[in-house]
């Protein structure tokens, strides 16, 4: 009797080898066939799941955002103040804790500037962007709220300021590995929020 697969399972085989090569190796390379070798499948179990390139790598950044999403979840701390809970919600974008996160940042950013070049992604692009202006809302919101910010403050800039930053500090913190711990990373994001708050 074959052997039952697990669908969920296989897919996160072939999201995980795809991640490897865009980690090692750039987008370039992580062809169907190339994910198939890496994640030790034929060709033809790869193509099963994903008939065209585009499909593997809409899940991928699913996979990423769902990742970040349960992150997020548990990151705000309810007898912590505002100004705590905005670094840690913004450290959990700028992620340096462990090598997965950094290879999810690779893997993110290596993706935004692919979509850039390609004009079949640039939907995807448009809606992640605008998931990091929501995100850059809410943090700012939260900190005027609970009287951060005391100068009424027009949001909208502010989010994109706020989104510019984050992104700056995610290129930094992958293209220079090595001067950028987590330590570094929350000085950086808690001098950011210092300039913006009294």
């Amino acid at each position: 009797m074959p052997k039952k697969i697990d669908h969920a399972e296989r897919k996160d085989q072939i999201i995980e080898a795809m991640f490897r090569i865009i980690h090692h190796s750039g987008f370039e390379n992580a062809t169907l066939r190339q994910i198939a070798k890496e994640a030790d499948l034929s060709l033809g179990s790869v193509q099963h799941f994903f008939p065209k390139q585009k499909d593997i790598y809409m899940l991928a950044m699913d996979v990423i955002y769902e990742r970040f999403e349960e992150r997020m979840q548990n990151v705000i701390q309810e007898n912590e103040g505002a100004f705590k809970n905005a670094v840690r919600m913004i450290k959990q974008i700028v992620q340096a804790n462990t090598e997965e996160e950094r290879m999810e940042n690779d893997i993110w950013m290596k993706f935004s500037i692919m979509a850039t070049m390609n004009p079949e992604y640039h939907e995807t692009k448009e809606s992640l962007r605008e998931v990091n202006l929501n995100f850059a809302k809410d943090v700012l919101k939260m900190l005027y709220e609970n009287a951060y910010i005391k100068d009424p403050v027009n949001i909208d800039d502010s989010a994109n300021s706020l989104t510019i930053f984050i992104h700056g500090l995610v290129f930094e913190s992958v293209i220079y590995a090595n001067l950028y711990n987590a330590q570094v990373i929350e000085t950086e994001i808690r001098e950011y929020l210092r300039r913006i708050c009294i």
